[in-house]
């Protein structure tokens, strides 16, 4: 063998102890080694396994060329192609792992020239006469055959991705349209299916999915708020209805009405994730009991049950197990208990995977925020703290916060009215009208109610009123709410947003902080209990009261209305047994502020109350 020969054997054995360097790290830690090398969270951490082990796979299939080059001539260019390859699409189309371009960057030219010297090199007659071009045909033949069938396979197992399903109305997409957070953190569908029957023990009642609050139609496989895309496998993942859409029941034994862009008062995205989390965590949670319990339900496939036996449960555990981990390590898993349904804490999770914040122990839980014709709010301060008045910026960072990728967004983002799922969801929440009030109003209270209104809110709730939309400073006396939801978002979390989308042409530039809250419209207030950014306040009645005699505990979650005090029953038996504890002693659940109208008398504020029933 010539000598240019030998070095460019000596590379590629470089090269793939290198490539097993970081494959069989990322192979067993996948999460510890994506933070060594700082490279951006991916979720499921299934995706950094698959690669490792392709990585291995790959590297194996280079051996042949670091053992005797010219004899393996085919193989020795496939080696080099293969560095190239990585450098193409690390730093062409997937800058985001740049450093791997580089690394592949590092191989490919040495080993380029070296293979170019070598072939141009006499090679003596003895090596000549060593080699057995039918031998060598066969084994390159053997090689790409299996690389071809392991690559298939890999393909359509983990990465063949079909379109989701498409809605015609607006609504509908709303409700069980993805947003692409499939691929970062969706369940495996037949995993997900059967959690709830192997696991009963770890829901808060009876009932699977629906004892976390979620919300099932009639003739729907997925509750609201969950859509199914096949990648590799069906996954299933929550998208924007799983915090903005509501039901209501005027008695008992009345079914659920769903109100689409309502504020999801009973679901708990929170409780889910916990769901899943105590699942991981319990030693049932393995191949032998989760596919028993699926072969109850459906025969898969023969690749697909070594998929799931194999690959899927063990790492949708694993996952699952490095999600409870980072929550601890950003002191977010008491947010997961405490919040309620109804509730969530949903900025910090931002600030520190994505925004890379310092934990500060801040808590953000708050309730959740009606999506009703936001078209008429242009140029209000969005969410509790107005911490964005952009609505194109909201929907697209809410959508992050869910799990969508930066590139999903981007490619989403430049469709087509009717293609982009993203802006299918802006018109509908754009022109969503809010619901109207279901029992009998009484006229004559409302119209005097409605005199009352314009001198007491009006200047802030009502459309066009003077603070209408702006943020009411928290050292108002008069407002002196809870302010844990201010002190969650800081300037430097703002500043972090608006650079970190700053390569694409949608870019953040309207993140900043706030020093209060917003003054929201009320249209649909009758379905927006409980009261105040937190849910403190069970009804409208008790916020018409001195913070002092305001309810000091009740049950959130249960959907049937208090048409008596305005707001849903939130005591009583069957709140307790559907609902979630409220204490305002909590941390984060003050009832205190909010004094206008406090001081109005009894007869004042029952008129009050009946106009803002008609809103």
């Amino acid at each position: 063998m010539n000598t240019y020969a030998t070095w460019f054997g000596r590379v590629v054995w470089l090269g793939i102890f290198a490539n097993l360097a970081i494959a069989i790290p990322s192979l067993i830690m996948p999460g510890e080694t994506l933070v060594l090398f700082s490279f951006p969270a991916a979720y499921p951490l299934l995706w950094v396994t698959v690669s490792a082990l392709f990585l291995i796979l790959l590297s194996l299939f280079y051996i042949p060329a670091a053992r005797q080059p010219l004899r393996y001539p085919p193989v020795s260019w496939l080696t080099v192609l293969a560095r190239l390859v990585g450098v193409v699409f690390f730093l062409g189309f997937n800058r985001d792992y740049y450093v791997l371009g580089l690394f592949d960057l590092t191989f490919l030219i040495p080993e380029a020239i070296l293979l170019s010297l070598a072939v141009r090199t006499p090679v003596s007659p003895y090596v000549i006469a060593k080699t057995n071009p039918g031998v060598r045909f066969r084994l390159v033949a053997i090689g790409l055959l299996l690389l071809a069938v392991g690559g298939g396979v890999t393909y359509a197992q983990f990465f063949r991705t079909l379109p989701p399903a498409y809605y015609a109305s607006d609504e509908e997409h709303f409700l069980y349209g993805s947003i692409g957070t499939e691929s970062t953190s969706g369940v495996p569908y037949w995993i997900w299916l059967v959690l709830p029957r192997i696991f009963p023990d770890k829901l808060p009642r009876e009932g699977g999915y629906a004892a976390l609050g979620m919300i099932f139609a009639e003739g729907r496989e997925l509750p609201v708020g969950f859509s199914k895309q096949t990648i590799g496998v069906d996954r299933v993942a929550i998208n924007c209805a799983v915090c903005h859409s509501a039901t209501y029941r005027k008695n008992p034994l009345e079914k659920p009405v769903i109100v689409a862009g309502g504020p999801g008062s009973t679901q708990n995205p929170q409780r889910y994730l916990q769901f899943l989390i105590d699942c991981a965590r319990d030693p049932r949670f393995n191949s032998t009991i989760i596919m028993a319990e699926i072969a109850k339900n459906y025969r898969l496939s023969f690749l697909d049950r070594l998929t799931y036996r194999f690959v899927l449960i063990p790492f949708v555990k694993y996952t699952l197990l490095a999600q409870k981990n980072e929550y601890a390590s950003y002191g977010l898993l008491q947010n997961l208990a405490t919040a309620g349904g109804g509730r969530i804490d949903p900025f910090n999770l931002v600030k520190y995977r994505y925004l890379k914040q310092p934990p500060d122990g801040s808590l953000g839980n708050s309730d959740m925020e009606p999506l009703w014709n936001l078209k008429a709010h242009a140029g209000y301060s969005f969410h509790w703290d107005g911490l964005n008045n952009s609505i194109q910026e909201v929907l697209l960072s809410s959508a992050i916060g869910d799990g969508t990728p930066l590139k999903w967004v981007d490619n989403d983002w430049k469709k087509s009215e009717k293609e982009s799922s993203l802006k299918r969801i802006l018109n509908f929440i754009n022109n969503n009208p809010a619901p109207k009030y279901p029992f009998p109003i009484d006229e004559s209270l409302a119209v005097k109610g409605r005199g009352i209104y314009d001198q007491q809110c009006g200047q802030c709730h009502a459309p066009g009123g003077a603070r209408t939309g702006k943020v009411e400073p928290i050292d108002n006396p008069m407002l002196g709410t809870d302010r844990n939801r201010i002190d969650m978002w800081t300037q430097s979390a703002a500043t972090a947003y608006n650079r970190y989308t700053s390569r694409f042409a949608w870019r953040f530039s309207h993140f900043g902080r706030q020093l209060g809250y917003v003054n929201v419209t009320l249209d649909g207030l009758w379905l927006r209990a409980p009261y105040l950014h937190n849910g403190s306040v069970p009804t409208l009645v008790d916020l018409f009261k001195e913070p002092t005699q305001r309810p000091k505990v009740f049950y959130r979650d249960y959907d049937v209305l208090d048409p008596q005090n305005v707001g849903f029953v939130s005591q009583g038996p069957e709140a307790e047994r559907v609902g979630s504890r409220f204490d305002v002693n909590d941390r984060g659940n003050s009832n205190a502020g909010h004094l206008w109208g406090t001081t109005l008398g009894d007869e004042e504020k029952k008129q009050l109350v009946e106009y803002l029933k008609t809103l």
